[in-house]
């Protein structure tokens, strides 16, 4: 019984534990034809759910966002990109860099993490409890349209069988005989 305890208790405190994971931020204006590449970077502090989502990543894209502004940029819009694995984010940022240098239209900033640096975002126990919600909520709407589907191919056999008429009010009713 104290084992069982014990597992359940690594189990929970498991989903609340901080990862690291690596990302990198990359920012366009369509003001101008310049763009900003961050180094990647490793965050010790980063929180990386059960989905493998990065919790709160448009915070990091404004962190981003919010640096560049400061530096004179008008209006950025930020992505923060990220992988648990040096090699995955490594391949996503040689993709992205090749990408916009490889047209030789953009004007290409790189910004160093001595200049701009990811601060961890923790989530609060209300975050998971909300993260949770989500899942549950999207799991009853999928069980539901399952239903309505299954529902209404019922239907459709019972009519092609005759037995109920699909121009007739009736046949907008779900009929039990």
């Amino acid at each position: 019984m104290i084992i069982f305890t014990i597992v359940i208790s690594m189990h929970v405190n498991a989903a609340k534990e901080v990862t690291g994971t690596h990302m990198f931020g990359f920012a366009a204006s369509f003001n101008d034809s310049t763009i900003y590449i961050t180094e990647i970077q490793y965050v010790d502090s980063a929180y990386i759910g059960k989905s493998n989502f990065l919790f709160s990543r448009e915070n990091y894209s404004y962190q981003l966002q919010n640096y560049l502004r400061s530096i004179g940029a008008v209006t950025p819009t930020c992505i923060t990109t990220f992988a648990k694995d040096q090699k995955r984010i490594e391949k996503k940022y040689l993709s992205m860099r090749k990408k916009y240098e490889k047209s030789g239209k953009y004007t290409i900033k790189y910004i160093t993490a001595t200049n701009f640096r990811y601060q961890g975002i923790m989530p609060q126990a209300s975050d998971l409890e909300q993260e949770k919600a989500a899942k549950r909520k999207a799991k009853e709407a999928k069980k539901a349209a399952k239903i309505a589907k299954k529902q209404a191919k019922r239907k459709q056999k019972l009519a092609e069988k005759g037995i109920i008429e699909t121009n007739h009010p009736a046949a907008a009713k779900d009929t039990k005989q």
